[in-house]
C-alpha cells in the first residue's frame, strides 16, 4: 500500500498540470451542462432516469446561457453539491429546459443491396437465410446526423459528422470508435463500400477537429478515446479496394492520431535494467463520466480524500477508454486482480491489447510510407515498430504463464491471469515465433483453461465479479482477436482450432437470433444463444460489431460453417 501511494505521489503533480488540457473540449458554458458542474451533478444525483445516459443525450430547448440562468434561479436556495434537492423540482427543471434531441435521422445507405455477393459463399441454407436477414439489419441501424446539429451545435451533446453511419444498437445511438472497425468490415463484405468509406471518413473528420477519435460522437466522450483501430480500418478498406489514393490523402491524419497515443498515453518502463516505452489507457480528466455520473460518484464515495477520489475517477474513465468497462482485469488490490470496482486502477496496468494494436498500426503505416517514399516517416515507424515489438517481448511476455499478460507498473510484475486480451498479439502478429512453436504454445494455453468447453463463446475472463467484461460474458470483438489470431498463425492445427471456435460462436449467435429475433452485444458463454448480463445496463440488441464479425466468419469459412455444434476437435487433447 505504501508503494501504491508513493507511486501516485510522484505522478500527481504531473497529472494536475496536464489536467486542464483534457477537460471537455467545448465552450465552458456548454461543458457545465454536459460534462461537469452543479447542474450535471444535481440532475444525475436526483435519479430521474434509470439510465444516466438519458439526460446527457438530451437537447437544450433554449441557449446554454439561458439554461444556466434558469438553473441558478430555480435552485438558488440550494447548495447543490451538499444538499439534496427535491426530485420533482429537478424533473420539472429538466422538462422545462431539455427535450429529446432527435439529432439523428433515418438514412438509407445508397449502396445497400438485397443480394450481396457474400451470400453465394455460404453453403448452408439456414445460415444463408440468416445472413440475408443480417444484411437487412444494416438498413435498420443506418443513421445520419441532422443539419440542425451542424447549424446549432451548442444545443446538443451530439457531435456532427458528415456521413451516414451504422449505430451499434440499443442504448448506443451514436458513432463509437472500436465498434466501427467490425461494422466497416461487415459493410465491405456486404458490398457496401461507399458506406464503409463514409464511416471511416467520419472518424478521420473527428481526428482533424479534435486531434483524436473520441470514445463516441458525443461531447461528453471527448475526455477519452477507445482502442486505436482507425489505421486498421483504413487497411481493411485498402485491402478490399486497392485505393491507394485514399491512403495517400489521409495518411497525415492517421499519423496525427498515432501522435495522440504517443504523446498522451506512453510511459517508460524499466525491466532488467532496460527502459522500454509502452502504452496505457489513461483518460486524464476530473469528475465522473457524465453518462454514468451517479454510478461513478457512488463508486468513489469510499475514497478517504479528494486525491484518492480523483485517481479513482481517472481509473474508471481509463477502463472505459479500454473498452473493458468494467472487469477484474483492472482491479489492483494488493497487486492482484481481487477486489471490486473500487479497486480499479487501470492507469497502473500496461495492457497487452493496446500495445499490440499500436504495434500493428506502426507496421501498417511503415509499409504505406515506404510505398509513398517518405523517408522521415519511414524512420519514425521503423523505430516505433521495432522498439514496441521488443517491449512486448520483454515486458508483456510472461515466462511463468508462457503467454502474453498485462503488466503491473506499481508492483513491477506480470499479471498472470487469463483474459481474452492476452490473445491480441496473435491477431496483430506481434511476435517472432515459428508457426508450429506458437501453435503448441497457444493450444496448450487453450487446454490449460478449458476454453473448448463453453457453448456460448469464449468468456472474457474466468473470474466472476458481476462486471460485464468478466465471466461468463463472451464479447464479439474478443472472439475476433482469439479466433482470427489462431487462424493467422498459419498452421493447420491452429486454423482447425480457429474453425472450431468460429463455428461455435456462429451456432450461439444463430440460436439466439432464431429464438429472439435479435443479435446481442455480448453472449453468455455458459449457454448458447443467451445474451450476457452484468454491469451498468441491460444487455443490448442490434448489434453492429456482432453482425460485422459474423460476416467475417462467413467470408472465411462460409463453405464449412453449419448450425449444429461439433464435438471438441482432437487437437485440444494432443498438445
Amino acid at each position: 500500500m505504501n508503494l501504491f501511494y508513493l507511486f501516485h505521489f510522484i505522478n500527481l503533480y504531473i497529472i494536475v498540470i496536464l489536467l486542464k488540457e483534457h477537460e471537455c473540449a467545448k465552450p465552458p458554458c456548454q461543458s457545465e451542462i454536459y460534462c461537469k458542474g452543479e447542474l450535471l451533478h444535481t440532475v444525475q444525483m436526483a435519479k430521474i432516469y434509470p439510465d444516466s445516459k438519458t439526460f446527457v443525450d438530451k437537447k437544450l430547448k433554449v441557449s446554454v446561457k439561458q439554461v444556466l440562468e434558469n438553473y441558478n434561479e430555480t435552485f438558488k436556495h440550494f447548495n447543490n453539491f451538499n444538499k439534496e434537492v427535491p426530485r420533482e423540482l429537478v424533473k420539472r427543471f429538466v422538462n422545462d429546459n431539455f427535450e429529446d434531441g432527435n439529432e439523428l435521422k433515418i438514412w438509407v445507405p445508397p449502396d445497400w443491396t438485397h443480394h450481396p455477393t457474400i451470400l453465394s459463399n455460404i453453403d448452408n441454407l439456414y445460415l444463408r437465410k440468416w445472413a440475408n436477414k443480417l444484411n437487412n439489419l444494416w438498413k435498420t441501424f443506418s443513421r445520419k446526423v441532422t443539419d440542425q446539429v451542424k447549424e446549432n451545435p451548442e444545443l446538443y451533446s451530439s457531435i456532427y459528422v458528415p456521413n451516414g453511419f451504422i449505430i451499434p444498437g440499443g442504448r448506443f445511438k451514436e458513432l463509437y470508435y472500436w465498434d466501427t472497425y467490425w461494422i466497416v468490415n461487415g459493410l465491405l463484405i456486404c458490398d457496401m463500400v461507399q458506406t464503409a468509406k463514409g464511416m471511416i471518413e467520419n472518424l478521420l473528420y473527428l481526428v482533424k477537429v479534435f486531434g483524436h477519435v473520441p470514445n463516441g460522437s458525443r461531447v461528453y466522450y471527448l475526455q477519452r478515446s477507445q482502442p486505436p483501430m482507425l489505421t486498421l480500418m483504413v487497411e481493411s478498406y485498402f485491402m478490399h479496394t486497392g485505393d491507394l489514393n485514399f491512403v495517400k490523402n489521409n495518411i497525415e491524419i492517421l499519423d496525427k492520431e498515432i501522435n495522440y497515443w504517443l504523446d498522451k498515453r506512453s510511459i517508460n518502463i524499466m525491466k532488467n535494467g532496460v527502459t522500454h516505452t509502452l502504452y496505457r489507457y489513461f483518460a486524464l480528466s476530473s469528475g465522473p463520466r457524465p453518462e454514468s455520473y451517479r454510478e461513478d460518484f457512488e463508486t468513489t464515495i469510499v475514497s478517504s480524500n479528494d486525491t484518492e477520489r480523483f485517481l479513482r475517477y481517472i481509473a474508471i474513465k481509463s477502463a472505459a477508454e479500454s473498452g473493458w468497462d468494467f472487469s477484474s482485469r483492472w482491479f489492483s488490490s494488493g497487486g492482484t486482480n481481487e477486489g471490486n470496482l473500487t479497486d480499479t486502477m487501470t492507469q497502473n496496468i500496461i495492457p497487452v491489447d493496446l500495445n499490440a494494436l499500436l504495434h500493428k498500426s506502426f507496421i501498417i503505416l511503415l509499409e504505406w510510407y515506404k510505398i509513398l517514399g517518405d523517408n522521415e516517416k519511414i524512420q519514425k515507424y521503423t523505430r516505433l515498430s521495432v522498439s514496441t515489438l521488443k517491449a512486448i517481448e520483454e515486458v508483456l511476455w510472461s515466462k511463468e504463464e508462457e503467454f502474453w499478460c498485462d503488466y503491473d507498473i506499481v508492483h513491477q510484475k506480470s499479471r498472470n491471469y487469463f483474459y481474452m486480451s492476452n490473445f491480441v498479439p496473435l491477431w496483430t502478429k506481434s511476435y517472432r515465433f515459428q508457426p508450429m512453436d506458437l501453435t503448441r504454445i497457444v493450444l496448450n494455453y487453450i487446454t490449460k483453461y478449458n476454453l473448448q468447453y463453453y457453448p456460448g463463446g469464449t468468456p472474457s475472463s474466468l473470474k466472476y465479479t458481476g462486471e460485464q467484461w468478466d465471466f461468463p460474458n463472451a464479447w464479439p470483438p474478443l472472439q475476433a482477436f482469439f479466433i482470427q489470431g489462431l487462424d493467422r498463425i498459419g498452421s493447420i492445427p491452429a486454423s482447425e482450432a480457429a474453425f472450431f471456435f468460429a463455428n461455435r460462436f456462429i451456432h450461439s449467435s444463430y440460436k439466439g437470433f432464431k429464438e429472439t429475433g435479435f443479435m446481442f452485444e455480448k453472449y453468455d458463454s455458459l449457454e448458447a444463444g443467451k445474451t450476457g448480463g452484468g454491469g451498468e445496463y441491460e444487455g443490448q440488441t442490434g448489434f453492429g460489431w456482432t453482425n460485422g464479425l459474423i460476416f467475417e466468419f462467413f467470408k472465411r469459412w462460409g463453405s464449412r460453417l453449419h448450425v449444429l455444434m461439433p464435438l471438441p476437435i482432437q487437437y485440444f487433447s494432443n498438445c
